[in-house]
């Protein structure tokens, strides 16, 4: 064998192939194994070194201030990443956000609050005092209250206005309008500079001046030595009811009556006079009539009704006749009407008396006069010069009156105001008329000017009260609801005196419509004055309510308590 041949492999073993036999001789490393196993090995560095490397920081979307606090217990721990809270966005900030509103919103409530009562709130009564005997009183029983809590500047300037348009009124031609609205002045704003001035202007024409000056004038002054002309002594004023010596009867047994001549300040009545007498009267008025309330009187030359109540009476105090309803049954409301009259239904009344005619101006200035009335209505007339002209005729109806005034007077003279079913009652009678004198339409009144009472003797009941289809709308003490006379479709009304829970703040007005139908019915607000809305009042002698069963009067002069008007009949305000 040649030595420089290389030695053979030893043969695989059986089975396939093994594990390499270790070299049996040195053998130098390629270069490009070793370049390969270096690259290897770097990367396998670099994978670790980014295994072991902390992760990056992650950026917020939108950066904002970070602080890092530590926790004060546990020192040498890392601290937590907090972020600010925004300024506007702190409990501190919606708190205060909470309070502000909450303050608006009351500041707005009560400015609403302050706004709606001097719209709507109706007059306020008059404040109660101490009088020197130790008793209560009231503020208006001394007089009207100037102002009524209104400030001096605003009433200043009220008089203000009125002066002047009492100047430009005299101006034109018209002083007895412009010496009405001076002497609302005086009483109204008493104490303005304004009332100083219509004080000396209605001095003036005592001394022959004219009201207003608008140049120096010079007043004539007797000669020496002369007396100047005496005035005339001026003349008694007749009382309101003159009442002749009691009449006593010679019969054993008789009763005493007194006998009332008609009263010199109002219109005459049926049977007084120029007026037919009332139908149906039975026998004269004496000892068998029944005896009536306190501070009520039988008319003189009356007749008693077949029911013992005289036919007419007078009011003491007002010195209104009245005329007699008989209770019983009469139609209320009318069917194809308005539907605030429907339907027509059966309803039964207690026997009352009834004015003859609407409360007039001569009746409410005895009240305003007596009793000391507050001055609401007095300023709501001198706001405008047109309204004072409602007052210059005392036997006019007396308008632009509440009905909380109403009812005053009604207490005052021991009255009441009518429900809507005794305003009907007097208007229909029992033969169901549409009109007080039948059911024939007369002239409609579409001027709703406000005439002397009783001046259309057409316009009259078959009981004789007056004035019921026209001249002034007027109050009942009945809350409106449209829909009241659905509840007695099927069962009569007894002595209905209206819904007992108001619907609105709305009571019936009656008897103003323009076709004088006395079905006629609306709501008006209890509060509102009105050139075209009066009263007139009731005496019931029968039944609910009537004034036999009342408490005690009033002290004189005093408007009844808000809970008693009228001497013990509830009026809905």
């Amino acid at each position: 064998m040649d030595e420089s041949e290389e030695p053979r492999r030893p043969a695989p073993p059986p089975g396939g192939l093994g594990k390499p036999l270790p070299r049996l001789w040195k053998h130098e490393p390629d270069e490009d194994e070793l370049r390969e196993q270096r690259e290897l090995e770097e990367k396998r560095k670099k994978a670790k070194a980014e295994a072991e490397a902390p992760p990056p920081p992650v950026r917020k979307e939108k950066p904002r201030k970070k602080k890092v606090e530590k926790d004060p217990g546990k020192s040498g721990k890392k601290g937590v990443l907090i972020e600010e809270t925004p300024d506007l966005d702190t409990y501190e900030a919606r708190q205060r956000v909470r309070i502000a509103l909450g303050v608006a919103l009351v500041a707005v409530l009560v400015l609403v609050g302050i706004v709606l009562y001097r719209t709507f709130a109706p007059d306020s009564p008059a404040e109660d005092v101490t009088v020197s005997g130790g008793g209560p009183a009231t503020k208006a029983a001394t007089g009207p209250v100037p102002g009524g809590g209104v400030s001096p500047v605003k009433m200043e300037a009220e008089a203000r206005v009125i002066v002047d348009k009492a100047r430009e009124v005299a101006k034109n031609g018209n002083p007895t309008l412009a010496m009405s609205m001076l002497k609302r002045v005086t009483a109204s704003y008493a104490s303005t500079k304004a009332a100083v001035e219509a004080k000396e202007a209605l001095e003036r024409p005592a001394k022959n001046l004219p009201l207003f000056l608008d140049r120096p004038a010079v007043v004539a002054t007797p000669e020496p030595g002369k007396e100047p002309a005496k005035a005339a002594a001026p003349q008694p004023v007749a009382p309101v009811v003159q009442a002749s010596p009691t009449q006593v009867a010679v019969a054993k047994g008789a009763e005493a009556s007194l006998v009332l001549p008609a009263n010199a300040a109002e219109p005459l009545a049926p049977g007084a006079g120029g007026v037919p007498p009332t139908p149906g009267a039975g026998a004269m008025a004496g000892p068998s009539a029944r005896p009536l309330p306190n501070g009520f009187y039988t008319r003189a030359g009356t007749r008693v009704h077949a029911s013992g109540w005289p036919v007419e009476i007078v009011g003491a105090r007002d010195g209104a006749p009245m005329v007699l309803v008989p209770g019983g049954r009469f139609v209320q409301g009318r069917d194809g009407g308005d539907p605030a009259e429907a339907p027509a239904h059966q309803a039964n009344v207690s026997t009352f008396y009834v004015d003859q005619h609407e409360v007039t101006v001569h009746q409410l200035a005895l009240f305003q006069k007596e009793a000391g009335r507050r001055a609401e209505r007095d300023r709501a007339l001198a706001r405008e010069p047109t309204n004072a002209q409602v007052d210059t005729d005392d036997s006019r109806p007396a308008v632009f009156v509440s009905a909380r005034d109403a009812a005053d007077f009604a207490a005052w003279a021991g009255k009441r105001l009518p429900t809507e079913a005794q305003w009907e009652a007097a208007a229909r009678s029992p033969d169901a008329r549409l009109f007080p004198w039948g059911n024939e339409p007369g002239t409609p009144r579409l001027d709703r000017k406000m005439r002397p009472v009783m001046t259309e003797q057409a316009d009259r009941s078959l009981y004789g009260a007056f004035d019921l289809a026209g001249n002034a709308w007027e109050w009942t003490k009945d809350w409106y609801d449209p829909k009241y006379y659905q509840l007695f479709r099927t069962t009569p009304a007894e002595n209905p005196a209206g819904p007992p829970e108001p619907r609105s703040k709305l009571l019936v007005v009656k008897g103003g419509s323009a076709e004088g139908m006395v079905t006629s019915r609306k709501g008006e607000r209890f509060d509102v004055r009105l050139p075209y809305l009066g009263f007139r009042c009731v005496l019931p002698v029968e039944g609910p309510d009537n004034a036999f069963e009342a408490p005690p009067a009033a002290t004189p002069g005093a408007p009844a308590a808000p809970g008693n008007r009228g001497g013990g009949s509830v009026v809905p305000f």
